[in-house]
């Protein structure tokens, strides 16, 4: 029984150890949003620290008779301030971190069917949007308060 749990120890401090060694963070949303900027190319490769300003480069794509091509991108802008979520498409759901075709599209339904959101937190009755998912879009999000409409005049 004392073997077994110093085992166990053992593996923890190893586990922990290599969890250091490497230097695993967990970015927070200034990282997010820098990602998202960078896209995906030049995300998976970027060093910490300030963002580049160079223009993102199309993924080029090798040829079976070795000739290299560029492949088009899409051209998505990133996200320059926080996404209305009783306007946004789609689509604009989609450029968030974590969120989906699918999951955009029910939160789109579920606006829809159960009208605007009062407030943001409503984001978390969409299935599919758990806690973690939430925390990663919340800085990214808002509701923005609708214009009053003036009164009809009746002659």
């Amino acid at each position: 029984m004392l073997f077994s749990l110093l085992l166990r120890l053992a593996m923890v401090a190893l586990t922990m150890a290599v969890v250091c060694w490497i230097g695993w963070t967990i970015p927070g949303p200034q990282e997010i949003e820098t990602l998202n900027a960078q896209g995906p190319v030049e995300a998976e490769h970027a060093a910490p620290g300030p963002p580049s300003s160079t223009t993102p480069q199309s993924p080029v794509i090798p040829q079976p008779q070795g000739r290299i091509q560029e492949q088009p991108q899409p051209a998505v802008p990133p996200l320059s301030a926080a996404l209305d979520v009783n306007r946004a498409t789609e689509r604009d759901f989609e450029r968030l971190p974590g969120i989906g075709p699918v999951l955009a599209r029910r939160i789109v339904e579920y606006r829809n069917t159960r009208g605007t959101f009062q407030d943001i937190e409503q984001l978390r009755r969409v299935k599919g949007i758990g806690k973690k998912t939430f925390e990663r879009i919340r800085p990214l999000v808002a509701v923005v308060p609708q214009a009053a409409k003036p009164a009809r005049k009746t002659a």
